[in-house]
């Protein structure tokens, strides 16, 4: 299980990615609002998230 996790937590956005477009296509197949409405708001903790990294932050050198 802690493979599993280290493996989500590396690659999280591109899973939020794959959430997302699942979300989505489910949606489009479904014709329920509320998936793509969720997937709206993870796409935007996903953005958000992935602006926080740490590979963005200037050094100080």
């Amino acid at each position: 299980m802690k493979k599993v996790w280290d493996f989500l937590a590396k690659h999280e956005f591109w899973f939020s990615c794959l959430v997302i477009i699942g979300l989505y296509l489910a949606e489009d197949q479904t014709g329920e609002m509320r998936m793509g409405n969720l997937a709206l708001v993870m796409f935007l903790i996903a953005g958000i998230r992935l602006a926080m990294h740490p590979m963005w932050k200037k050094s100080k050198d």
